[in-house]
């Protein structure tokens, strides 16, 4: 046994073949660079890449036709997809397709109510401090930051530029399902045993938790799933038809002022943090569930 360990240590960490090299792309993932910025936040170095985005299943508008074809005798409309996903996909995450992303940086954590309150003493946003904001964020300097609309995220990333550098902003939706997802196709960020990554409905006792406290993803990257929804870039559309497969948010066509959110919080169902999962609300809105992490380009 001794004679055959250092061959098979050597072997793993060179990414040899077959089975080792997932192994060892898993362990090169999660020690990705990071770095921390002057008011806490580490980011993390995400790699460029492409993955298939979104859900596989039949629509309800194909169902619809299925029936009619069925009672035809003609042959039945399919999703016609690379990879099958759970019973509870929706419509809103088809078609499925293949996005390629370029390299960037993810905060390691969502935006923390300690560092949030940096941001408010520096701009004198006091305003933002309501009762509503004081008892939803009444957990701890280092829990996800809520009660923030999408306006006030922006807000907040326009004062880190000018703080820190520029190149902070909000993730688009592709960057933050490819960072989610890390090169598996999980049915959550990271696991498919959500109570090892993600504070939810049935585990969270109704309230947020400190951050990084469950198990990390591939990436190294926290609570993608549960905790807090996370805001993107995009406006939102009712399906992918048309999305753009670079990585890009999407901000054309837009319904008014609706903004995407993702990963599900700590009081949301388990299947709202699945991977694919999206929803959305008014780039105004605040709410005990609403909270964000922030992307840099590279």
């Amino acid at each position: 046994m001794s004679r055959l360990s250092p061959l098979i240590r050597t072997t793993v960490c060179a990414c040899a073949w077959f089975t080792a090299v997932a192994l060892c792309l898993a362990a090169t993932l999660v020690q990705a660079n990071e770095t921390t910025n002057k008011i806490g936040i580490t980011m993390v170095d995400i790699p460029s890449g492409s993955f298939l985005m979104g859900s596989c299943k039949v629509t309800a508008v194909m169902e619809k036709e299925n029936r009619k074809r069925a009672f035809l005798g003609k042959s039945w409309l399919t999703a016609n997809c690379e990879h099958a996903e759970v019973s509870e996909a929706s419509d809103v995450e088809t078609p499925q397709h293949r996005v390629t992303v370029r390299a960037f940086q993810m905060s390691k954590t969502e935006v923390t109510v300690g560092q949030f309150k940096q941001f408010i003493a520096a701009t004198g946003r006091s305003n933002l401090v309501n009762s509503e904001f004081m008892k939803s964020n009444d957990y701890g300097d280092n829990t996800p930051v809520v009660q923030v609309s999408w306006e006030d995220a922006q807000a907040f990333i326009g004062w880190l530029n000018k703080t820190d550098g520029r190149g902070y902003r909000l993730p688009s939706e592709a960057e933050w399902e490819y960072a989610c997802r890390a090169g598996g196709r999980d049915n959550h960020c990271g696991s498919d045993n959500v109570d090892a990554i993600a504070w939810s409905k049935e585990n969270s006792s109704g309230h947020q938790h400190t951050v990084g406290n469950k198990q990390a993803n591939a990436f190294g990257l926290y609570d993608m799933s549960g905790n807090a929804w996370e805001w993107v870039q995009d406006c939102w559309h009712d399906s992918y038809l048309g999305a753009p497969n670079n990585g890009k948010a999407w901000t054309t066509k837009c319904k008014g002022d609706v903004r995407g959110l993702r990963g599900g919080s700590w009081s949301g169902e388990t299947w709202l943090s699945r991977s694919a999962s999206r929803s959305y609300n008014t780039r105004s809105n605040r709410n005990s569930a609403l909270g964000f992490r922030l992307v840099r380009t590279r």
